[in-house]
Formats: C-alpha cells, structure tokens, sequence
C-alpha cells in the first residue's frame, strides 16, 4: 500500500481510536481532543476519575506508603479496540520510577528497551516499535492512607522536557518516522501508528495496585489502555 494511501487509512482509524477511548485524559497517540495525534500538557489534571474515587484522604502531593520507594518496569501492556482498529503492545523493561513521600515522582527512561506494537487499522495489519528517553519529572496524588488499590493521578505541574520518543515502523512500512524527538513536540506519528504510541507514559490518570515488591499502573476500571507492571528497584 502506498504511504499517502496507509497514512489516510490509520488517521482515520486513530480519530476513531481517540473518540472512543478519551475520558479527559491524554490517549495513547492522541490529544484529549479526539485528535490523531498530540502530546503531555505542562500541567496535569486533577479531574475525577472515571469509574473510580480518590476518597476524602486524597491529597495532592502525597503519596502513601504502599507506592513510596523506587521501582523497576518489567512489562508494558497496552490493549485497544475501537472497532476500525484494534491493537496490543508488550516491552518496555527497564524503567526506573522513584516516588517520594511527599508524591513527587522522577521517572528515567534511559535503560528502558522499546515497545513493541501490533495494530489492525480499517482491515490494514501495522506492526512497529516505540521507545522513550531522557527524565520525567512531577508529582502524584493518591489516597494518603495505606490502601493497595485506587486512583493514580498526577498533580501539579509535570516536566516532560527532557522525554524523547523515537517510532520505527516494521511493517507495511519500514524505517523511523520519529528519532529521539521531544515528547511534546510529537506529531504526526499517530497518523502510522493508528495511536499505538502513547504520548503520555507513567503520569497519567487511571488506577495503582500495590504489594510490598510490586506496583501496577493500568487505565481507569473498564477501560482499555496501558498497563505498567513493576517491581521494587
């Protein structure tokens, strides 16, 4: 398939993508605007969640004790399906998370290994990779008591700065379309990757699950989206 053709083909089923899944958050290669692509705002929401309530212990900037510690990813998941397109990805080893106890949050992607991704988009098969660089840092709000489960929202203003994402494309395609970019100047690259690549890693909205060597990250209950399992560093 030509590439003007195949970007037409996945920009529309990534608009498609962005519609079904925004929930007033960033969208794995959209903007909060059922946009096709975008990038991580300067500052986070404190919007509600979906499906989910911090509760009246929540306060911004403090993390409990369940969360608190550094942390090393050791999977990547993310599952989509929006009926024009419909997609997973898997990777993503080896980031280093560390979450204080006042919430501030430092997230380095230097050591992480790419996510790899496999979509279908309007009966097109589109396969590639993703990997982010640099440091992310900002703030998290969680229940304050010790709770093993609830909402993981940022707070605050967030630097995405020094984030870089580079996109490989594998298949019907092949070579980078994005090469150590910043991650809030990406664009476009949603358009031929149907919004596998999420814009918005580690500080966005959704739920934790915790134990005392491991911490989950997923999308907000009932929602496709991305998962980051992690243990203890």
């Amino acid at each position: 398939m030509p590439r003007s053709r195949l970007a037409v083909v996945v920009a529309g089923a990534a608009l498609g993508l962005a519609a079904c899944t925004s929930n007033g958050t960033a969208t794995p290669g959209a903007s909060s605007s059922a946009g096709a692509s975008g990038g991580p705002s300067t500052s986070a929401s404190a919007g509600a969640s979906t499906g989910a309530s911090a509760g009246a212990s929540a306060t911004p900037g403090v993390a409990n004790q369940c969360v608190v510690g550094k942390w090393r990813s050791t999977a990547v998941s993310m599952s989509f399906n929006a009926g024009v397109a419909q997609g997973q990805a898997s990777g993503g080893e080896g980031v280093l998370l560390d979450v204080s106890p006042n919430g501030q949050l430092v997230a380095d992607f230097g050591a992480a290994k790419p996510i790899i991704f496999s979509t279908t988009a309007a009966g097109t098969e589109i396969k590639g990779q993703f990997g982010y660089g640099g440091t992310l840092k900002g703030a998290v709000q969680v229940p304050a008591s010790a709770t093993p489960t609830g909402v993981w929202r940022p707070a605050g203003t967030s630097d995405w700065s020094a984030v870089t994402v580079t996109v490989e494309m594998i298949s019907p395609v092949q070579g980078k379309i994005v090469d150590r970019a910043k991650l809030g100047d990406y664009k476009g690259a949603g358009d031929q990757t149907a919004g596998s690549v999420d814009v918005q890693p580690i500080l966005r909205e959704g739920t934790y699950e915790c134990g005392s060597t491991t911490l989950k990250l997923g999308p907000p209950p009932g929602q496709n989206g991305v998962t980051w399992t992690m243990n203890r560093a």
